[in-house]
């Protein structure tokens, strides 16, 4: 039983060190985007104002990156999550003298 401990605290280390180095390769985060159109509005040509329509779509846009962001973390939490119990059980397989 304590071999099965030490392996699954071991995957949960190895799960929590990917999971926080992946959460960092965003390359835009969801401010940045909020910024960039807050800066846009600030910057436009009051006699040719931004078109109410590409308005709307960028603000949809905004609520769909977003939502793209969080969806890729949680499948990447979920993939890394898998990984670790996929180890485990070779790991306790092999322990055990089971073939994989």
């Amino acid at each position: 039983m304590s071999t099965i401990s030490s392996l699954v605290s071991t995957a949960t280390s190895t799960s929590t060190s990917t999971t926080s180095s992946s959460s960092s390769s965003s390359t835009i985060s969801t401010t940045d985007f909020m910024e960039l159109l807050v800066e846009q509005l600030q910057n436009q040509d009051p006699l040719d104002p931004t078109d109410t329509t590409e308005f709307t779509n960028q603000i949809m846009s905004y609520a769909s990156y977003g939502q793209q962001v969080e969806t890729n973390d949680s499948l990447s939490s979920l993939a890394d999550s898998i990984g670790a119990i996929q180890d485990t059980l070779t790991e306790l397989a092999t322990a055990l003298g089971v073939a994989a």
